[in-house]
C-alpha cells in the first residue's frame, strides 16, 4: 500500500471506529440504565404478590429501647444471642416471606402496611390486637396462691417442661419448676406428682426443674426477664399456700406493665404481664395473642 493510499483510508477507518465506539457506549449506556440506574417506581397495591424480610417485636421497634423479638425473617438477628428474644423464640430456618396483598395469609395489618411502598421502602407497623384468638387476662393477688399437694398431668405434659426419664411404675426424685422437691410416678400417660416443699422456705422457679448454679444464667432458659419466687406459707386441705414475687423486671410501660415473664407448670402456662402492688396480671395463650406487636419490614420484591 502507498503512502497516499494509507492516508486516503485514514479518515474512513477513524470515522468508522469512532462510529462503533459511539454505538458501543450508547448499548452499554442503555443496558446501564435498565439495569442499575432506572428506579423501579412500581408501588404495592392489593392483589400483589409481595415478598419483604421483616422482624417482629414486643414493646417497641427493633433497635429501640425494650424491644424483644419474637420473630424475624433475618439469621443476623436470629441467631445473635445478644438480641433479646421472647421466651417462645424458637427458629432453626430463616427466609423471606411471601403473601398476596389484602389475602389471609398474614395478620391485615402487617400486608396492609405494605400497600402504596415500592421495593427497597422499609416500614413500620404497630398491630394492637396481635393475634386475637387466645385467652382473657387474669388479675390475681400475689398471697395466698395454691398448688395441689398432689397433680395430675399427661405423660406428654410433663415431658414437655421435665427431662426426666420416667419408668412406669417406679418412683423419682425431682426439682419442680416452682423449686422445690417432688416425687414423680407414672403409669401409662398419667403421672403423678407429689410436691413436698417445706412451709417458710422460699424457693425459685427453674424452667424444667433445672437448678442453676447462680453464677450464670442457664442457656437453655434464655432470658429470664426477671426471677420468680414462691414463698411457702401453709399446707391445708390438701392445697400448697403460697405467695409469689417478682424480682428484676423491666419495666414497659403503666400499670405496672413489664417484659412478658413465663412460667411453664406442665398442664399450665402463665404469661404474666403486669405486676402491680400486690396484683399480677396473667394470661394462658401464647405470648403473640392479645399482645400489640410491633414490625418492621422491608420489601424486597413486588408482582
Amino acid at each position: 500500500m502507498t503512502g497516499d493510499e494509507k492516508k486516503k483510508r485514514d479518515p474512513i477507518f477513524t470515522v468508522c471506529f469512532v462510529v462503533f465506539i459511539l454505538a458501543a457506549v450508547s448499548v452499554v449506556g442503555v443496558y446501564i440504565d435498565e439495569h442499575y440506574l432506572t428506579e423501579d417506581t412500581t408501588k404495592a397495591a392489593y392483589g400483589d404478590e409481595v415478598t419483604v424480610n421483616y422482624t417482629g417485636t414486643f414493646y417497641a421497634y427493633y433497635g429501640e429501647e425494650n424491644a424483644v423479638v419474637f420473630d424475624t425473617s433475618y439469621r443476623s438477628i436470629g441467631e445473635n444471642d445478644t438480641i433479646i428474644k421472647s421466651n417462645s423464640f424458637n427458629k432453626s430456618s430463616y427466609s423471606t416471606l411471601s403473601f398476596e396483598v389484602g389475602g389471609t395469609d398474614v395478620l391485615a395489618g402487617f400486608g396492609n402496611a405494605v400497600v402504596g411502598h415500592k421495593v427497597g421502602d422499609k416500614i413500620q407497623v404497630t398491630v394492637e390486637n396481635g393475634y386475637p384468638a387466645g385467652s382473657d387476662f387474669y388479675e390475681q393477688s400475689r398471697t395466698g396462691l395454691t398448688v395441689p399437694v398432689v397433680q395430675e398431668m399427661t405423660k406428654t405434659q410433663f415431658e414437655s417442661v421435665y427431662d426426666y426419664d420416667l419408668t412406669d411404675g417406679g418412683m423419682t426424685y425431682i426439682t419442680t419448676v416452682y423449686g422445690w422437691p417432688a416425687t414423680v410416678t407414672a403409669a401409662g400417660n398419667n403421672v403423678v406428682i407429689t410436691n413436698m416443699p417445706e412451709q417458710g422456705q422460699t424457693y425459685t422457679y427453674t424452667p424444667g426443674g433445672v437448678v442453676s448454679d447462680g453464677e450464670e444464667e442457664d442457656e437453655e432458659a434464655g432470658h429470664s426477664f426477671g426471677t420468680t419466687t414462691f414463698a411457702v406459707t401453709g399446707n391445708s386441705n390438701g392445697e400448697i399456700v403460697y405467695n409469689i414475687a417478682f424480682n428484676d423486671t423491666v419495666s414497659v410501660g403503666d400499670n405496672g406493665a413489664i417484659q412478658m415473664i413465663e412460667l411453664d407448670f406442665g398442664n399450665e402456662t402463665w404469661f404474666v404481664t403486669n405486676v402491680n402492688g400486690g396484683d399480677f396480671t396473667y394470661k394462658t395463650c401464647d405470648e403473640t395473642s392479645n399482645a400489640v406487636l410491633y414490625f418492621e419490614i422491608e420489601i424486597v420484591s413486588i408482582e
